[in-house]
């Protein structure tokens, strides 16, 4: 990601979700790579289900912004 590099980005952040699938913060990361992909509906998504999983329990400890995130959303979805 710090190389601009979405692509290679996207899969790496699929592969920690998968082995994760509950951590917001590896959700948000891939969210943000599809974003900068120009996927936003996609991205739209991830970010609602890192917003999802931030608000678990096990999630309150997720390193991003959540009223960044819905603002995001927000923007993306028509």
């Amino acid at each position: 990601a710090r190389e601009q590099r979405w692509g290679e980005a996207q899969q790496a952040y699929f592969r920690a979700y998968s082995t994760e699938p509950d951590n917001a913060d590896f959700i948000f990361n891939l969210a943000v790579s599809l974003d900068q992909l120009h996927q936003d509906r996609l991205a739209a998504q991830y970010y609602q289900m890192a917003l999802n999983a931030a608000e678990a329990p096990e999630g309150s400890h997720a390193g991003f912004d959540r009223s960044q995130v819905r603002k995001r959303i927000q923007e993306l979805l028509p």
